[in-house]
């Protein structure tokens, strides 16, 4: 199985890495720490194209595609609807992740973290809305619930996505292949916060449990 290290919402979507210490407290402290080292990674993101030299294991943004090097060369990976590919600073922890985003989130990021970044949606990021992770949470459980009773066995149709045991799951082929989380994060659906629906992707289990709180759900990861 080919570790992937992901944030997604289809095959095409987001593999992602992050350096991180578990934190139960969102942070802009951590934002404002996090924030320069994030500018940087973007802007050496910058000069790469498809054909640059990798090393295996090396993740990127090209463009507004996640690329993942292996056999010494970057795959790309489309992000899903309007996301796009950047290196944010973590809110949970000391690092950054590069990742496929919503332009609101990472816009929200950087403006807490007191950087211009180029990624900033044009018009001002929309304020974060329980209101959105309340609307949103009993899907997301439901989609948990019916993950729970999935093994990489179960019939699926190609494009759909899953968790697995903790792991990213994604139909290609009439089957589901399994993408590793990073160490520490698991995968979930989880209610989205900025807009209706739900995603499901790698993520901390801090930030899991904080949405589901916020959702008024019991759903510990």
């Amino acid at each position: 199985m080919r570790s992937f290290n992901f944030v997604a919402i289809a095959l095409t979507s987001a593999v992602l890495t992050s350096a991180a210490s578990s934190y139960s407290r969102r942070s802009v402290a951590y934002l404002q720490q996090n924030g320069p080292a994030a500018k940087a990674l973007n802007d050496q993101y910058k000069s790469l194209t498809a054909s640059s030299p990798c090393n295996d294991g090396d993740i990127a943004c090209i463009g507004d595609q996640f690329a993942s090097c292996w056999d010494s060369s970057y795959h790309l990976y489309s992000c899903p609807g309007d996301w796009t590919c950047a290196a944010i600073p973590n809110e949970w922890s000391s690092g950054t992740t590069t990742t496929c985003d919503s332009p609101d989130d990472i816009a929200w990021r950087f403006s807490q973290a007191g950087i211009s970044e180029y990624k900033r949606s044009v018009s001002p990021p929309k304020a974060r809305s329980i209101a959105y992770l309340q609307q949103n949470g009993p899907a997301a459980q439901a989609l948990n619930d019916k993950y729970l009773t999935l093994t990489t066995s179960s019939s699926c149709s190609d494009g759909d996505i899953a968790c697995i045991n903790g792991e990213f799951a994604s139909c290609w082929d009439g089957s589901y292949h399994l993408y590793s989380c990073p160490s520490g994060w698991t995968c979930a659906a989880i209610p989205n916060e900025w807009s209706s629906g739900t995603t499901t992707t790698c993520d901390s289990v801090d930030n899991i449990n904080w949405r589901f709180a916020q959702a008024g759900i019991s759903e510990t990861k």
